[in-house]
């Protein structure tokens, strides 16, 4: 069994701003794919009781949430992390609400956020430390040729369908897609959370919480916009982003990049889709494929 995660009591009374700080309990949390354990942890001090998560990270996660430098209520305040002979850990609240679920749109203020994000870090990616993984040519050969697969043939051996095999079909198109290889040199690259839908928004009383950065990237913005959003989702964050520069974004590099990320998200998590669903990853397969029609003719026209 992974070992505990390490609780800095000094640094936990830090945030709480007391000294009498105590752990009541720890029991462990599920539902996380990324992390090999996770930790709701329950504190007492002398004005009350506070909850954290403790959880075993990624070294892209600790890097990512350190390094957000955006200070906005829907991202988890980073409590404390650290690394021992288990590897790296973090400390963030525990957020009371539950998850608004896989097939629930994020809301608004999601998409605000993100926004936000993703100018604070855009041109500046040299800044950012290298543990942070970057979306790049093998990451997508990786994903189209060995994570997609695999859940596909998982949902062939629960229930097999006709849409399993169209769909590797798509993912052997894809790994060797030009025009997916130029839209990944045309687009800038930012920190994204790389993993933006429902199970991992928290709909918290104060603001919704992003929460499981544990996918966090360097790369093309609107990978994170358009894996689960509607058309609300991307008119706020269009909007924020006017707000926030003064114009709006380039149509011609903004339909190109809404192209392209819908197309590569679609046909990343087309497998995972397929466990839940054949009907979902038929629609997804559809999707992915009038996409990477739409990258074509975007290209050809400059």
């Amino acid at each position: 069994m992974t070992s505990s995660v390490p609780l800095r009591i000094d640094r936990i009374g830090r945030w709480l701003r007391v000294s009498d700080v105590a752990v009541v309990r720890r029991a462990a949390l599920v539902g996380g794919r990324t992390s090999p354990r996770v930790e709701r942890v329950t504190l007492r001090y002398s004005g009350g009781r506070a909850e954290v998560v403790a959880k075993r990270a990624t070294p892209g996660e600790v890097m990512a949430l350190r390094s957000l430098d955006v200070d906005d209520p829907v991202f988890p305040e980073l409590i404390d992390s650290g690394i021992d002979s288990g590897g790296p850990w973090i400390v963030t609240p525990f957020e009371s609400g539950g998850a608004i679920g896989w097939a629930s749109e994020p809301p608004a203020a999601v998409y605000a956020a993100l926004a936000r994000l993703h100018l604070r870090h855009l041109g500046r990616t040299d800044e950012l430390p290298p543990e942070i993984p970057r979306v790049d040519d093998a990451f997508l050969r990786s994903a189209f040729t060995s994570y997609a697969p695999s859940c596909i043939a998982r949902a062939a051996r629960q229930a097999p369908h006709p849409v399993h095999a169209r769909a590797l079909d798509l993912l052997r198109r894809f790994t060797d897609d030009e025009g997916l290889r130029i839209g990944l040199q045309l687009l800038p690259p930012t920190l994204i959370h790389g993993d933006v839908y429902g199970d991992n928004v928290i709909a918290s009383p104060e603001s919704p919480k992003l929460i499981d950065w544990g996918s966090a990237r360097i790369g093309p913005a609107m990978l994170d916009v358009t894996m689960a959003s509607r058309q609300a989702g991307i008119t706020t964050y269009r909007q924020t982003w006017k707000a926030l520069t003064g114009t709006p974004m380039d149509e011609w590099e903004s339909s190109i990049s809404q192209a392209w990320a819908t197309a590569v998200n679609n046909a990343i998590f087309i497998g995972a889709a397929a466990e839940r669903s054949a009907d979902l990853a038929e629609l997804m397969l559809i999707d992915a494929e009038d996409s990477i029609e739409r990258l074509g003719n975007h290209l050809s026209h400059r």
